[in-house]
């Protein structure tokens, strides 16, 4: 029977109806999205994904950078909403690359969800914390691999109850394994919380807009190695200006200039970089060194070069090292007398370790070694580009950042950065396809073929420098053509190193393993680094033989950074073939990082069969004074390894006695060191999946990273048996399938193995 009007009016007014409207009604606002079409019809596309409040407070300044895209060539969209989670995100970005022409990327401006990843460390370079022991606020990796990679397959966990725009999620195991991306992104996002943030967004978009509209080629630069990058191997850094040259010939003509400066150069590095990076004219600026959320970590202690200096370097460590153990609550007069007993140093060596003067004294020296974000907003940075080949410089999540300092600073006239939201591996390929910015590719374009999960750009990805080939025509934008194989063969002979590098990535994407052979030739005859670089690259994303037996070649190559990669690929391939070889680099390269990885090389393929063949090799060589000594330390160092490995290692984690904790931390190892002779032990161990489940998982994890290993189809087959057996715990199963999809993918980054 219908209700009648007076009751429905009742109804209407009583509190919980009104409640419900509310609701309604806020839903409804909360996921209307709002959308600017472009003004411009280009070939290209892009998006400004922007939230609420920061388009109502920078308005002006967006619409600016919009017009001044789309004047460069992009038609812009621009999407406005409260962005409540990353999924609502995701789905607008694909929407518009499904529904537009030719969607390149996207920027992220203000209050944008930030995805926190676990579940994914092979994707990055370096990122190795135990996600079984530590919170998710440590363990998960800011990424927004979650957004321009369409294809990877995230499970939600939670959202941050303190850090609301922080999102955690983990990588599917039946996901690929493996970045590649779709488009670029980036994050204009300042490292303050409170309403500045918007005039700080503003100025920077405005800086932006007017930045395209100038013609800036790349002609000058300087390049910055900080202590212990190339592992302080001055035959590396010397190696490194010949890619560069390739690279940016410009920067090597009359009238132009690159600076590869070095923190062993001067004493006074942090002033010198400082003036640097001032100058007018400059338009790139590469760091390499160490780094932390905000700091640049340009030098070590200043080394002394007299007696007495060399002692008060020591003095400096010590007082150092007894506030480290004061700061951590550890026992001081412990601390004091172990290194006493360690370096045989008189007591009055440690004086001054907690007086006011001293520690105001050595602080100002620490100081004066490195950059600060507030140093960094005192100057007025020049480079249009600023990449931080740098642990944590990236990361955007945490205030005061470094990446930020240099995008928001009101002086200067930094454009695009690019940094690491995690910690990074050092003595990695930094500078690869960096050229293509020669050829009017926008830094966006450069940075989506960076498949690294903590790699992102902070300010304007589409920037793109000026360029003086096919006159006032960008190379790519006339000739770029993705899937065309007759067109990428023929710049195969192109005269730029630069375009046969890049000829070299789509043939191998188009052809597959029908291209190795080819690639082999073009190793063997091409003269550029890269070149030969990429062709060693794309081999090994095959891994067949072809690309096992030219690393017998490679492993003399003329360039330090080729013969670094090939004797780390070596180790990881794992033939025996490869020990004389690797014994004959390890005596005579003059890069001391070379000869550190053949030895490590050498011991991953089979330790004792190392030994017989250092005794052989050093048996056949002339008498030298240290010629006993050297033999004596490496027979040494592989037996070390032997009992290391082999007694140690292997024998906590089959003890019946030992902490589950302390076997799983015990069974990570094997993640950076990949002794093939492990691999059946961990397979027999995993399959007791009764008794300690937690352990089987975690072997499996580690079996997935040795990806270039012979036993690679070994461990693939142990991971199909346990799919087909439902006796195996579903969390067994679960990462054996990530386990399985990671080897039959390939790695994520073949410059990272």
């Amino acid at each position: 029977m219908g209700r009648s009007v007076n009751q429905i009016g009742k109804i209407m007014k009583s509190k919980w109806f009104l409640a419900l409207i509310i609701i309604v009604l806020n839903f409804q606002s909360f996921s209307k999205i709002e959308e600017i079409k472009p003004l411009k019809k280009n070939d290209n596309s892009f998006a400004i994904i922007v939230d609420d409040k920061t388009y109502e407070n920078c308005k002006t300044a967006i619409l600016k950078y919009r017009d001044a895209v789309e004047n460069d060539g992009l038609s812009t969209f621009i999407l406005i909403d409260k962005w409540e989670t990353p999924e609502i995100v995701k789905s607008e970005i694909i929407r518009l690359y499904k529904s537009t022409k030719n969607l390149e990327g996207v920027v992220f401006i203000g209050d944008i969800p930030i995805p926190m990843v676990i579940k994914a460390q092979h994707m990055t370079s370096a990122y190795k914390l135990a996600e079984d022991r530590y919170p998710l606020t440590r363990t998960g990796v800011p990424t927004d691999r979650f957004y321009d990679d369409f294809d990877l397959k995230f499970k939600f966990i939670q959202k941050d109850t303190v850090n609301l725009l922080q999102y955690y999620y983990s990588l599917e195991a039946e996901s690929p394994q493996r970045i590649e991306r779709e488009i670029y992104s980036a994050r204009i996002i300042p490292q303050v919380a409170d309403d500045s943030k918007y005039e700080m967004i503003s100025h920077f978009l405005n800086k932006a807009a007017d930045e395209k509209a100038k013609k800036n080629y790349i002609d000058n630069m300087f390049v910055y190695t900080g202590h212990g990058y190339y592992s302080n191997s001055l035959a590396g850094w010397a190696d490194q200006r010949i890619p560069l040259m390739e690279q940016f010939p410009l920067t090597y003509k009359a009238g132009n200039r690159i600076k590869h400066l070095n923190h062993q150069m001067s004493g006074n590095m942090k002033e010198i970089l400082s003036y640097e990076l001032q100058r007018k004219d400059l338009d790139i600026a590469l760091f390499h060194a160490h780094g932390t959320v905000d700091m640049q970590l340009l030098n070590s202690y200043p080394k002394g070069d007299n007696p007495q200096a060399k002692i008060d370097d020591v003095k400096l460590y010590l007082r150092s090292k007894l506030r480290s153990a004061k700061d951590s609550k550890r026992n001081i007069e412990e601390a004091k007398e172990y290194f006493q007993k360690w370096l045989d140093v008189p007591n009055s060596w440690f004086d001054g370790a907690f007086e006011d003067s001293v520690i105001i004294a050595d602080s100002l020296l620490n100081y004066s070694l490195d950059f600060y974000s507030d140093d960094i907003k005192k100057l007025s940075p020049q480079a249009k580009f600023v990449m931080f080949d740098e642990c944590f410089n990236g990361s955007f999540h945490k205030p005061n950042y470094i990446a930020g300092s240099y995008i928001f600073n009101k002086n200067g006239n930094v454009i695009i950065t690019e940094g690491n939201s995690v910690n990074s591996l050092q003595d990695k390929w930094p500078d690869e396809y960096l050229g293509m910015l020669n050829y009017g590719v926008r830094i966006g374009e450069r940075h989506r073929l960076i498949n690294m999960l903590e790699s992102h750009l902070i300010g304007d990805p589409t920037f793109r420098f000026a360029t003086n080939h096919n006159s006032e025509t960008h190379y790519f934008d006339k000739n770029f053509k993705p899937n065309d194989a007759l067109f990428w063969e023929k710049q195969l002979s192109h005269s730029s190193p630069v375009i046969r590098e890049l000829a070299l990535r789509k043939m191998s994407e188009i052809k597959g393993r029908s291209f190795d052979k080819e690639l082999v030739n073009i190793y063997k005859t091409d003269d550029a680094v890269n070149v030969r670089l990429h062709a060693l690259k794309f081999l090994a994303q095959s891994n067949q033989s072809e690309f096992h037996e030219v690393l017998k070649i490679a492993i003399n190559d003329p360039n330090e950074i080729i013969r670094k990669f090939t004797s780390i690929w070596m180790g990881e391939i794992g033939n025996e073939d490869y020990l004389p070889y690797l014994m004959e680099a390890t005596f005579s390269d003059e890069s001391p990082r070379v000869p550190f990885n053949t030895k490590s090389a050498m011991s991953f393929i089979d330790t004792e069969k190392a030994i017989e063949i250092t005794n052989k090799y050093y048996s056949h060589l002339p008498d030298f004074n240290s010629k006993e000594y050297q033999l004596k330390l490496m027979i040494n160092g592989f037996k070390r390894n032997i009992e290391w490995v082999e007694k140690e290692i292997m024998g906590n984690i089959k003890s019946d006695t030992l902490k589950l904790r302390s076997k799983l931390q015990e069974v990570k190892t094997f993640r950076n060191y990949r002794y093939h002779k492990v691999v059946p032990w961990l397979i027999e161990i995993a399959k007791e999946y009764s008794t300690e489940p937690q352990l089987s998982v975690q072997i499996l994890e580690t079996l997935g990273w040795f990806n270039l290993s012979y036993k690679k189809n070994d461990i693939i087959d142990f991971c199909n048996r346990i799919l087909n057996d439902n006796k195996y715990d579903k969390s067994i199963q679960e990462e054996a399938l990530r386990t399985k999809n990671r080897l039959l993918i390939g790695l994520n980054n073949l410059m990272i193995p």
